[in-house]
């Protein structure tokens, strides 16, 4: 009896720890979703899902087939749009390998909030992956251009702006946490980098499209789009979008230059830089000190400029500040006297410092914001100045 009872609860447990997982899914029945697109209707939203083609991944031979599929779909409410898309594949829709979600500059404007609630609720979406927002086009056809390099467009797009980040300053990825929180955060904005369609005759639908890279259109990264709550306020250019990295900290390399006279250039590669942003009062009324501090090497010189004269690195210094210090503030103008929405913080930046007199101002910050005082302090240091130090060609030209 007893053997007989060993044996019963072994074949429960045998039976037990030999089930599969009750959620999973064999990849043969999958449609893998790497990039979502979010554009507004007068029905309320179109939603374009860029899925793999697994033909065209799984091909050992060359084929012109697009190696993604766009499913689109018109309706009122996101979850009701995305399930509906059963109805054009025999394939489950799989978030969870979800790269980027595109949003189109229409419903940036409208508002974010009810897109984000849905995609933080839903069980099927992780939270690592990127927002851009459609610049002069839809979300629609940013999803509809091929990528040269990579065969999957929503990856490329990912790791392009990953990419980007680490080594150019105008440009920055943001993350469903990093975004709700500066949605939710009294005293600062969110930014979200803008993504456009470069001008050309054909969209890029397939392999053969790409060998004729210069007629075809192609996505490009460009500026960033200021946030007031969940409504874009409106855009930072170039400049400007590298302005408001430098004052946030986010720069970690990039590249700029520095003109001294008429005919000398020097471009400089940003190897670190960082930023203190403080609060003070000054007459009554609160100011932001922000202290930017900057490492670089010497990356070409224009012109007759010998870099290892030590009067001549104080000037490589000193107009690399001045440039740096006059990109800040243009951007701070833009942003206080257009936009006026607080993106960089400073209002944080009040509160942890003064918390009492931030209770007070915090509810009538958009109006306080505008007239704030910000002081820009930055300070450039040159490490190295390349593999020669005088100019090559001095010489020649004596």
């Amino acid at each position: 009896m007893k053997l007989k009872r060993l044996l019963f609860i072994h074949i429960i447990l045998s039976i037990l720890l030999l089930a599969g997982c009750w959620s999973s899914h064999e990849v043969n029945t999958l449609a893998i979703t790497v990039c979502t697109g979010i554009d507004k209707t007068e029905k309320g939203y179109l939603i374009t899902e860029q899925v793999i083609n697994p033909r065209a991944i799984a091909s050992t031979k060359m084929t012109s087939e697009s190696p993604v599929f766009l499913f689109t779909k018109e309706g009122e409410n996101l979850d009701e749009i995305i399930r509906s898309f059963s109805t054009q594949t025999s394939r489950t829709i799989y978030n969870a390998h979800l790269r980027m979600v595109v949003f189109g500059e229409e419903v940036a404007r409208d508002g974010i909030q009810n897109i984000l609630d849905y995609f933080i609720r839903n069980y099927q979406y992780r939270t690592d992956f990127y927002f851009v927002v459609a610049k002069n086009t839809t979300a629609n056809e940013v999803l509809s251009v091929l990528t040269p390099l990579e065969s999957i467009p929503g990856i490329d797009l990912y790791n392009s702006l990953k990419e980007s980040e680490e080594n150019w300053a105008p440009t920055k990825s943001i993350r469903i946490v990093e975004l709700v929180n500066s949605i939710l955060a009294d005293g600062k904005n969110p930014v979200i980098t803008g993504v456009e369609v470069t001008k050309g005759e054909n969209i890029s639908n397939s392999t053969d499209a790409l060998k004729a890279s210069n007629e075809i259109k192609k996505t490009i990264f460009t500026g960033m789009g200021a946030f007031k709550k969940d409504k874009l306020a409106g855009w930072l250019d170039e400049d400007e979008s590298k302005g408001y990295n430098y004052i946030i900290g986010n720069v970690k390399r990039t590249v700029g230059y520095a003109n001294y006279g008429d005919k000398v250039k020097v471009a400089n590669e940003v190897i670190n830089a960082k930023s203190v942003m403080k609060a003070s009062i000054e007459k009554g009324r609160p100011v932001v000190n922000v202290e930017i501090d900057i490492k670089q090497n010497v990356g070409a010189v224009e012109g007759e400029f010998d870099v290892s004269r030590e009067e001549n690195i104080k000037i490589i210094n000193e107009t690399s500040e001045k440039k740096i210090k006059s990109i800040c503030e243009k951007t701070v103008r833009k942003v206080q006297n257009e936009l006026k929405t607080d993106i960089f913080g400073f209002g944080e930046a009040i509160h942890r410092k003064y918390p009492k007199l931030w209770e007070k101002m915090k509810d009538n910050w958009n109006n306080e914001f505008p007239d704030l005082a910000v002081n820009i302090t930055v300070r450039v240091k040159t490490n190295q100045l390349g593999q020669i130090t005088k100019p090559l060609f001095m010489k020649e030209k004596e």
